[in-house]
């Protein structure tokens, strides 16, 4: 996948201060040992400067290997002790036994961003994390939550062919909030369905922001916004950044398109929306779907293949009034 350029640097300058903040941290311990414990001092010193004892040795044996052989078991010796002596003056301090190793916050790369001959996950997450970030810096991802959304505002009546509104609606909330708790990879997709102003939005943003909360990368945007800024990136005389947006909305482990449906009808936009849910479903990443359409609409609408793959989701109902009035 190929995500703008700005990402990219943006996550080498993570690494970066990552790996700075964790130097430094590292000789703060070694500075605050020492000063506790002046041997730590020169038993580093020790340590440090077995490389050049090596190398004296090399040079003072003059070729006779016994002498070397026997200076370099010395230096082996004096290492072997030197690194004991600390490891036992740090368990007698109550610090564990490698408290004062290189401190790294990706033990697979050491924070260089790069595993063997490849780009190292803790990089790749990086970057599309940060792209995650950037289609959602629009977004108003963290402004509602479970905690705010009022079932009672709905009515308590009964509805023909339907059932009481207000259980109804406190069910559909039970739903979300138990898979916004309980979310994992791979999963299957919602779809919120109902007319205008009867909480969709607010739900789905409750269940991206719970996500978001237990370290998943989440996506949240509306489909009319995210489909003009694919086809501007599609058709760009510009090559870098080039379906950057489609890229991040594939890879997000939770992508919530909300308004799908009020979009420009367009087949560039079908096939984009195909594409996407199909890609997303392959993966075992979760879409969630928010529309005012019914199913007969949709069906009229994207035609059979993007409606299949709506039918596959869990469908939410929502019924009631517009709460937003209701709340004035």
């Amino acid at each position: 996948m190929s995500f703008d350029a700005k990402y990219h640097v943006s996550a080498e300058n993570e690494l970066k201060r990552r790996k700075e903040a964790n130097a430094k941290e590292a000789a703060h311990r070694r500075v605050i040992l020492e000063q506790k414990f002046p041997e730590f001092a020169r038993l580093r010193a020790v340590m440090a400067t077995a490389g050049a004892k090596i190398a004296a040795a090399v040079l003072e044996s003059g070729g006779n290997e016994h002498e070397l052989n026997s200076r370099m078991n010395e230096i082996q010796a004096e290492n072997v002790q030197a690194n004991a002596r600390m490891k036992e003056l740090l368990m007698k301090a109550g610090y564990p036994h490698d408290y004062l190793e290189p401190i790294y916050s990706c033990k697979v790369c050491k924070d260089t961003g790069v595993a063997g001959l490849t780009r190292c996950e803790c990089y790749t997450g990086a970057v599309k994390r940060l792209a995650s970030e950037g289609v959602n810096s629009t977004s108003p991802l963290m402004l509602t939550g479970f905690d705010t959304f009022k079932v009672d505002l709905y009515p308590n009546v009964e509805i023909e062919n339907v059932g009481n509104i207000r259980e109804l609606m406190q069910g559909v909330f039970n739903y979300c909030e138990e898979y916004a708790e309980n979310f994992h990879l791979p999963d299957a997709g919602i779809m919120l369905r109902g007319q205008t102003g009867l909480g969709k939005t607010h739900l789905s943003l409750a269940i991206a922001g719970r996500v978001l909360a237990k370290g998943f990368s989440v996506v949240y945007g509306s489909a009319p916004d995210l489909l003009r800024k694919i086809e501007n990136e599609h058709f760009s005389y510009e090559r870098e950044g080039r379906d950057s947006t489609m890229d991040t909305l594939q890879s997000a482990e939770l992508l919530v398109l909300d308004d799908v449906g009020a979009e420009f009808e367009s087949k560039f936009y079908a096939s984009a929306l195909y594409n996407l849910l199909n890609s997303r479903m392959n993966m075992g990443y979760p879409t969630i779907v928010s529309t005012n359409l019914t199913f007969e609409e949709l069906k009229l609408r994207y035609g059979d293949r993007i409606t299949s793959r709506f039918m596959t989701m869990e469908i939410l109902l929502f019924h009631g009034k517009d709460i937003r009035l209701l709340k004035r």
